[in-house]
């Protein structure tokens, strides 16, 4: 169903250095909506990998007009029960993300205005200590997430961690 020889390509140019940071996240974000089958997907890392009490945006892409955006920073004083459950469990499983007790702190100020149903978020580990996340959200009506999808990010998140450490390294 999913296929990660796209993402893998990506990681390898990061790996190889013939593709910087920025453009990594744009065309990882691009693939990520294409694969999954939503409207936005974007890759957050925690400053505080420790605390993981907020987190910033690297990249997010939204399919419906083509555009990317970056720097946005949520914060646990904000969206309490996400950070919980993102500590607790490193996912969030969200089709119905208005009426999920994790997910409906978002409802004013994100999920309404932006139109978002459907928010799926998969931890990602670097040399086994958290790093980041992936978000996928569906914005055109409620897409029920199944275990594919979460298996395809985490795999996907796997890919990203070796990455990066490569690539620091």
């Amino acid at each position: 169903m999913f296929d990660k020889n796209r993402v893998m390509a990506l990681s390898k140019q990061v790996m190889d250095g013939s593709l910087q940071a920025e453009a990594f996240y744009q065309a990882l974000t691009q693939a990520l909506t294409e694969e999954m089958d939503c409207t936005r997907a974007s890759l957050w890392v925690y400053p505080d990998p420790e605390l993981r009490d907020s987190i910033q945006c690297l990249q997010l892409y939204d399919r419906t007009d083509g555009a990317w955006s970056a720097g946005t920073v949520l914060r646990e004083d904000d969206f309490g029960p996400y950070f919980e459950a993102m500590r607790r469990d490193n996912l969030i499983v969200a089709g119905k993300a208005r009426q999920n007790a994790v997910t409906s702190c978002f409802n004013d100020i994100y999920f309404e205005p932006l139109g978002i149903y459907s928010l799926l978020d998969v931890g990602i580990n670097m040399s086994g200590r958290p790093w980041g996340l992936f978000c996928c959200e569906n914005t055109t009506d409620i897409l029920d997430w199944t275990p594919q999808h979460v298996e395809y990010l985490r795999q996907v998140g796997t890919l990203l961690g070796f990455a990066l450490k490569k690539a620091q390294g």
